[in-house]
């Protein structure tokens, strides 16, 4: 008499109607469908980039991997399966944990994919390889690379950046003002409750912990003798003086802005008197007389005594609460919105952030996602409505888009966001890479910043891969057109 068959646990699920199941011990978690963060321009089966024990892991849709219909409800769940790497699978309904011989189970016993399901009926069981289906629909998404467009005139364009300077520009009581990029670390919410600093002087608004150490939060506006109006939409700068950090509190973020030297003027001399007037370096002229920006110093904000002793509450040297903390290894991003999805972009690789013109000009039978031109201190360059491209949903807001203007292989060009309104930098530990399934989906997202405990995911783009390379043909194109005629 034969001996039975063992008995291997697995774990059965619906989808579409039809029952499935996986061997129990390839399932690490089963969660309820978290918040996702959508991968523009994948395969139809990746719903998203998702963060499953704290760490960010691809989400697919079974349903639509298998070709069926998706039935989404309130049974909804998300199996964690065990492989190379971890990853979710969207499914309509878990069943039960059960038992099946083990017979009736392939199994060869692989680790570097996603091993096998199970398609369930009344008689038979039928063996689905994942790793299978999952390669054959990221291949089938996977852009062609070709043959780069040489940069064109390079050296030039490294030599004006080079005679540029950089500034982030912000509005206070109706006026235009910025602080040398160099200066400022990030920007971000005026936080709704501060604890009180004890004798601090009366521009201090409270002070605030961030990433453990304390951070004091200043009235830019009393700084510069302007009338104090605090609300909770205002922003703060976080700005490092010599070896201090303050936050310094301002009506709201304008644009980074990058102006050659020539437009930087010293401010005159008979600015140099009032108590605020006093703290203006030098004025930049913005081109194409759209008004002046008046530049600060941090250095010149705190050189009064009265105010002087701020930068020792910034600075916590030795004190007993600071918890020391390092940067190495922080990269500095720009953070943009599209519709309700987060992107960071590399700020090394941003120009500048400026408002979406009125006024654009078309360009007749260009794709739908080249929005038109625009001239920038007297070059012309393309606009990409990085919504279209992304097929982003508007975000709601009446808040006017934004042109983020970078450099891409040698060519400038502008993408329309949604909203710039945050730079901060982000801790090396804070950053992965994007798991193989979600990279392969586009390429352009080869890393994931987890914040917020894992509730805050923010995809991070690779500047040299902003362009595919039929869009860069086409910006090619439109290069060519636009370059005078040769003597």
């Amino acid at each position: 008499m034969s001996a039975a068959a063992p008995i291997r646990k697995v774990l059965t699920f619906f989808v579409g109607g039809e029952q499935f199941a996986v061997t129990a011990s390839d399932i690490l978690e089963i969660h309820r469908p978290p918040r996702l963060t959508r991968v523009p321009n994948g395969p139809p089966s990746l719903l998203g980039i998702g963060s499953l024990r704290g760490m960010p892991a691809p989400v697919i849709s079974l349903a639509r991997l298998l070709g069926r219909t998706e039935h989404p409800g309130p049974d909804s769940r998300l199996l964690l399966v065990d492989g190379a790497q971890a990853i979710g699978l969207a499914v309509d309904k878990v069943g039960t944990l059960t038992g099946m011989p083990a017979d009736q189970l392939e199994s060869d016993g692989r680790r570097e994919g996603f091993g096998r399901l199970y398609q369930l009926d009344d008689q038979s069981v039928r063996a689905l390889d994942l790793d299978a289906l999952l390669k054959t629909e990221f291949a089938a998404s996977r852009p062609v690379s070709g043959p780069s467009i040489p940069p064109h005139s390079v050296a030039p364009q490294v030599q004006a950046r080079h005679a540029e300077r950089a500034f982030l520009a912000f509005d206070l009581a109706g006026q235009a003002y910025a602080l040398p990029i160099g200066e400022v670390e990030e920007a971000l919410p005026l936080p709704p409750t501060m604890a009180d600093l004890a004798q601090s002087a009366e521009a201090v608004l409270g002070v605030v912990t961030l990433r453990d150490r304390l951070l004091p939060i200043v009235s830019l506006r009393k700084l510069l003798g302007l009338p104090v109006e605090h609300r909770p939409s205002d922003r703060v700068v976080v700005a490092r003086i010599g070896t201090a950090r303050i936050g310094l509190a301002v009506d709201r973020l304008r644009s980074i802005l990058r102006v050659p030297e020539e437009s930087i003027d010293a401010a005159p001399a008979v600015l140099n008197r009032g108590a605020g007037e006093a703290q203006v370096q030098s004025i930049c002229r913005l081109a194409g007389n759209k008004g002046l920006v008046a530049i600060l110093s941090g250095e010149r904000l705190f050189r009064d005594e009265t105010v002087a002793h701020i930068l020792a509450d910034g600075r916590q040297e030795g004190g007993a609460m600071t918890i020391t903390t390092t940067d190495e290894g922080a990269e500095r991003f720009l953070i943009f919105r599209l519709g309700a999805e987060e992107y960071g972009l590399p700020l090394d690789a941003v120009d500048e952030v400026m408002r979406l013109p009125k006024q654009i000009t078309r360009l007749p039978n260009a794709p739908d996602f080249i929005e038109g031109i625009v001239t920038l201190r007297g070059k012309v360059i393309p606009v990409i409505d990085q919504r279209v491209r992304f097929a982003s949903a508007a975000d709601g807001t009446q808040a006017r888009p934004r042109i983020v203007v970078t450099t891409v292989e040698g060519r400038k060009a502008g993408f329309i966001v949604d909203s710039a309104a945050e730079i901060t930098d982000l801790a090396a530990d804070s950053i992965t890479a994007t798991s193989e399934l979600a990279a392969e989906a586009g390429r352009l997202f080869s890393r994931v910043a987890s914040l917020e405990n894992g509730k805050r995911l923010i995809l991070l783009i690779e500047p040299k891969e902003l362009l595919d390379r039929a869009e860069r043909d086409v910006l090619a194109r439109l290069e060519t057109s636009m370059d005078p005629p040769q003597a």
